[in-house]
């Protein structure tokens, strides 16, 4: 049985083991990773769907609701990473009868779980802009 230390590179692929050098070696010395600030926005935007009682805005039209919120699509979010770090701001609907402030706890905790763990970016700052107080979606009736 043979070892590593006993297989002898010849030729070509000696030139691309010496290039290629002894190894991938710390992954810090690899090179530079940036989130981009749409990243940040994506991930920000689909945790807004996650939490019971927010959902994306309607739409506006010069100040003006245009339809009704959405709550399936990724809320209007612009964010600014600078480094490890971001703000974040959101603009969302929150059903009608849930509580403003306990929709917006419960926002600004996934928000900043979701963007670090997948970004590995920090959220300093979440400013949301609530311009929506539509009703929940009724059940649907039986009919008896």
């Amino acid at each position: 049985m043979s070892t590593a230390a006993d297989v002898a590179v010849t030729g070509r692929d000696a030139e691309t083991a010496v290039a290629a050098g002894p190894g991938p070696g710390d992954p810090g010395d690899r090179g530079d990773l940036t989130i981009a600030d749409r990243v940040v926005e994506r991930v920000a935007g689909y945790a807004v769907t996650q939490v019971q009682g927010a959902s994306a805005a309607p739409r506006r039209v010069l100040g003006i609701n245009v339809g009704d919120a959405r709550p399936d699509d990724e809320a209007s979010v612009r964010a600014r990473v600078d480094g490890g770090t971001a703000t974040v701001e959101a603009t969302i609907a929150v059903e009608w009868p849930h509580p403003i402030p306990v929709v917006a706890e419960r926002l600004r905790r996934r928000v900043r779980d979701d963007v670090a763990r997948l970004t590995d970016v920090q959220v300093a700052h979440i400013d949301l802009d609530v311009v929506s107080l539509p009703l929940a979606a009724s059940r649907p009736r039986r009919v008896q």
